[in-house]
């Protein structure tokens, strides 16, 4: 057991985790101001608890987040309960493998306003990746039209869901280890968490209710289009509450890990010229080496490395390094260790992504790991990049198809490289993050240029 309090930094605990592992092993106990925090350090360890039994599925309690910010009702923070089962009962049809295969349109439409964005401002390729994001499940989810990264319901999400990344992890603040502080006036000295609290509610709220009401008001008007939102408000004893929180989950949690995703890729090109260059030859090789076409998601069964460099940019720098917390229900034994209900188990999925036992030069982001019989052998990376059991994202599948398609289509038609100074000198990009609950790549600098006009005349065309 170790005393957490004055050693486990604020930012990045995964790292430290990480080293930990080294002297204390696969699973960590942690005893702080009355928490149990349970740190599994290693797949195995994660898939036999939290994937496998039923008693890893709820989450902790959380005031700063739930009661006093108003996100008590989202998916990701619902306890295992029967209003978290109506939620997933919701979603999972919806967003089943099939089933996201009738938002691929407005997929393609989304990633070819972004391939636009990198023609006109290549270097705002991090703020228009959330662009990108955002318009995919804004008219996937509510139907809803988005022409830019701007768009007020973009930053609302944005300005919405910022402040959770940072109080969701145990000791991220007072109130979540000392609940009767909630009670306390806002008034009170010392109250700012409160206040602050009060002020990121309201955004909360703006978030989940406006979009919403618009799908109704267009619903009633008869100019709604096809959507999440719309098809489950059509159902017979459609409960509203639920289908607003459930779409409110779905924004909440696929933009900003789509769009990190995004930017962890290009930055991967920038440094791996070798693996960018392998994989044009083979979209040449399936839409012509003219660019007949820009790949679609039915070629994705006939680009095999490209699903490696899917997989790879998940395992590379993982969006959700620690995973969200889960709580464990009844006390437990797993391999000699007693661990007592109602701990904090936390998933640290950066240390899988660098198990060496599993990945060869784990800090390489190396596609071909996973190619040949040998690669038949590694653990694919999407078992842990989306979180464990009944807990795991229910939008795994439309985050899959919206990254494969982004990837793909920049690879036909860009060029990435690092950039140059002024002496002509290349530009070596500093891996650095902004850290929370989801890990966003800072900005870097790097070259981005249409492959040909071919390319540029496709991107800018109807079709």
């Amino acid at each position: 057991m170790l005393d957490p309090c004055s050693l486990i930094p604020s930012e990045s605990s995964w790292l430290t985790f990480f080293e930990w592992k080294k002297t204390y092993g696969d699973i960590i106990y942690l005893h702080a101001l009355s928490q149990n925090i349970i740190v599994l350090n290693s797949y195995k360890a994660a898939r036999d608890l939290v994937d496998k039994k039923h008693i890893y599925a709820s989450r902790p309690i959380f005031p700063m987040v739930g009661e006093l910010m108003g996100w008590a009702r989202i998916v990701l923070i619902t306890p295992y309960n029967e209003t978290f089962k109506r939620y997933r009962k919701l979603i999972h049809p919806m967003m089943s493998r099939g089933a996201v295969k009738r938002y691929g349109s407005e997929q393609m439409l989304a990633v070819k306003a972004f391939l636009e964005t990198l023609v006109n401002e290549p270097q705002e390729f991090h703020r228009n990746a959330r662009f990108m994001a955002g318009k995919m499940i804004m008219s996937a989810i509510y139907g809803i039209k988005v022409d830019s990264a701007d768009d007020q319901y973009i930053t609302m999400a944005e300005a919405a869901m910022a402040p959770i990344a940072k109080v969701v992890f145990p000791g991220a603040a007072y109130v979540n280890i000392f609940p009767i502080l909630q009670y306390v006036p806002t008034w009170f000295p010392g109250a700012q968490f409160k206040r602050n609290a009060k002020v990121w509610r309201k955004l909360a709220e703006r978030m989940v209710d406006h979009p919403f009401e618009a799908v109704k008001s267009a619903m009633a008007a008869g100019t709604a289009r096809s959507s999440f939102t719309s098809i489950l408000l059509q159902e017979e004893n459609a409960n509203e509450e639920d289908i607003k929180w459930a779409a409110g989950t779905m924004y909440a949690a696929g933009a900003d890990t789509t769009a990190s995703s995004l930017a962890t890729f290009i930055l991967a090109m920038t440094m791996f010229p070798e693996v960018q260059k392998k994989a044009q030859q083979e979209i040449d090789r399936i839409v012509g080496s003219n660019l007949g076409r820009l790949p679609t998601i039915e070629d994705r069964e006939d680009l095999p490395y490209i699903e490696n460099i899917l997989k790879e940019t998940l395992r590379w720098l993982p969006v959700t390094p620690l995973g969200a917390p889960h709580l464990v229900s009844e006390d437990d034994t797993y391999e000699g260790y007693y661990i007592p209900a109602q701990s904090t188990v936390l998933t640290n999925i950066w240390a899988m992504s660098r198990d060496e036992t599993t990945y060869t030069d784990p800090d390489r982001f190396w596609p071909e790991r996973y190619e040949g019989e040998k690669g038949k052998d590694v653990l694919d990376p999407r078992l842990f990049a989306f979180g464990f059991g009944r807990r795991a994202c229910a939008g795994t599948h439309f985050a899959e198809s919206s990254l494969f398609m982004a990837i793909s289509c920049i690879l036909a038609t860009f060029d990435i490289s690092k950039a140059r100074d002024e002496q002509g000198q290349e530009i070596e990009p500093q891996i650095s993050f902004t850290a929370g609950l989801i890990n966003h790549v800072n900005p870097f600098k790097c070259d981005i240029r249409p492959r040909s006009t071919r390319a540029v005349a496709l991107i800018r065309s109807d079709h």
